[in-house]
């Protein structure tokens, strides 16, 4: 009996020291001295762990799962970037998941509506995270999806269809990882927009709605009016009519003029809506979903002609004659 009993206690001392070099393992988890680490939207913490594991960065997920579970950690983790150091408990693991990004390397630089390819280089650039020549060489290389057409005519395929939004990325990032991300954040915006209108758009015409969005948003600065603007649009084409729209020859050119003049006007683009039939040859911009919307639900309306006010509105009509009137009294020609 004492023999069986001494025995009983060293398997008791033993599987309590076994178990006590595991809970220690798993209370220091990380392998490395620092470790940078990316959370995606909806991950789980089962999920980051299994990854951390794969990667070698901790040293047993079962552990720390075990760790977590023992010790009822709660786990609301968020996604963004991370960084952590081998001193990291797994206490401070969890805290900094459920707490928020804190890698020093992320970056949120914020894309406006209405920036065009070579605006959002520059401003990912400026930002640190991808050199501007970088970045349009990777958005010339770039495979574009299938709802976007292969047209050698176009500055860039990918313009119109990089979202604008306000991102939180990396420092140092390749061009084509921030393209991914923005053309995600572009379809996810398309279906919000579909439910929203209770509409299915085809996969052929997502190009000719970013089209007619962008021109909207380089056109109208008015919330409220761009309902009305999209359906001038599309009443002009109805019509045969050319668009004439001053921000296509604006793209054409390459660069801003606060006023155009009549030589402006004949510039040779598939861009010049002047010059050309119908759409320009694709998007002048990234339209915000507004502008979206309301290329995708334009207001009904007669109107044929808009021109501004110069304080942010316009006129709208449909007689060409009062278009003019108004257009003397405000512009002066």
């Amino acid at each position: 009996m004492k023999k069986k009993g001494l025995i009983a206690l060293l398997i008791v001392i033993l599987l309590g020291g076994a178990l006590w070099i595991s809970m220690s393992f798993a209370k220091r988890p990380f392998t490395k001295d620092v470790t940078s680490f990316k959370v995606n939207e909806g991950e789980s913490i089962s999920t980051v762990l299994n990854r951390m594991d794969n990667e070698g960065l901790i040293r047993s997920k079962n552990l720390v799962k075990l760790y977590i579970k023992v010790k009822g950690l709660k786990t609301e983790i968020k996604p963004g970037g991370y960084r952590f150091n081998k001193s990291n408990t797994t206490e401070e693991l969890v805290n900094i998941l459920n707490t928020g990004s804190n890698d020093e390397s992320n970056v949120k630089v914020t894309i406006p509506e209405g920036c065009n390819i070579e605006e959002i280089a520059a401003l990912l650039d400026k930002s640190g995270i991808v050199k501007k020549d970088d970045f349009i060489a990777s958005v010339k290389t770039y495979k574009i999806p299938n709802y976007i057409k292969a047209d050698s005519n176009r500055r860039y395929a990918l313009e119109g269809y990089l979202f604008p939004e306000t991102y939180e990325l990396h420092k140092d990032m390749k061009g084509e990882e921030v393209i991914a991300i923005m053309l995600k954040q572009f379809e996810t915006e398309l279906k919000k927009i579909e439910k929203k209108a209770n509409k299915t758009i085809n996969v052929e015409d997502v190009d000719k709605l970013v089209t007619m969005a962008s021109i909207v948003e380089k056109e109208i600065e008015s919330p409220s009016e761009r309902g009305k603007a999209a359906s001038v649009f599309y009443n002009r084409i109805n019509k045969q009519m050319k668009l004439q729209s001053c921000a296509t020859v604006l793209y054409a050119m390459n660069q801003y003029k606060p006023k155009l003049y009549d030589k402006d006007l004949q510039i040779e683009s598939p861009y010049n809506t002047y010059k050309v039939a119908g759409l320009p040859a694709g998007p002048i911009c990234s339209p915000g979903r507004d502008c979206l919307y309301a290329a995708l639900v334009p207001e009904s309306t007669n109107y044929l002609y808009f021109v501004s006010y110069n304080n942010g509105t316009h006129f709208f009509t449909n007689d060409y004659n009062e278009f003019l009137k108004v257009k003397e009294k405000t512009q002066g020609n």
